[in-house]
């Protein structure tokens, strides 16, 4: 009987953690998602950086490690962050948007709107019980890997970013390519490959 006890008082403290975790992870979720769209809904920060084709707002702790054509890496602390624009979308485009819905789990996933101006959040599981954090507006697209602890201030920052970014349309019919990925980077390790291509390249 002793034995059954400690194997019932196992299940039961193993099932505790469980939801628990489950509970944390749906609540930062949850906080994520509303934190980005009233960041989305509320004014923009004036820019304070400007690269090629253009600029943006820098939060307090953040700095610029690197800068290719059409991204930049960004960091805090060990954080990284990529930002992309797409200067041939307007900021109510949802073609970036539609491409990450295609690929991604629908649940993590909400969709602001405001006037001539479209927003969204993606959030799905990564490696080491990380998630990978998309938030854009328009042409322009946020990207991290976040733990559960650190999901609603990413979200936050990262919108402030997307929502300062300002930029001139240039118009749709030309394709926006990184000349150190064709691709649209959609996680830090392409961009990290972007980076040692760029410092061969110098050497």
């Amino acid at each position: 009987m002793k034995v059954y006890s400690k194997l019932a008082a196992i299940m039961i403290i193993s099932f505790g953690l469980l939801v628990g975790c489950s509970s944390s992870k749906d609540e930062a979720i949850s906080q994520a998602k509303q934190v980005a769209e009233s960041t989305f809904n509320g004014p923009a920060e004036k820019t304070t950086e400007t690269t090629k084709g253009f600029s943006y707002y820098l939060p307090e702790g953040f700095k610029v490690k690197d800068e290719f054509e059409n991204n930049v890496i960004l960091s805090k602390g060990n954080q990284e962050y990529i930002l992309f624009v797409n200067s041939h979308e307007s900021l109510n485009s949802d073609v970036i948007f539609n491409e990450i819905k295609g690929a991604k789990d629908e649940k993590g996933i909400e969709t602001f709107k405001g006037e001539d101006r479209f927003g969204y959040i993606s959030i799905s599981p990564g490696e080491d019980k990380k998630y990978e954090l998309i938030v854009g507006i328009g042409g322009v697209k946020t990207t991290t890997m976040t733990t559960t602890n650190d999901m609603v201030e990413n979200a936050k920052n990262m919108m402030i970013i997307a929502n300062s970014v300002e930029y001139g349309q240039e118009g749709k019919e030309e394709k926006v390519e990184n000349k150190d990925n064709p691709k649209e980077q959609l996680d830090l390790g392409k961009a990290k490959e972007g980076e040692q291509k760029k410092n061969e390249n110098d050497k």
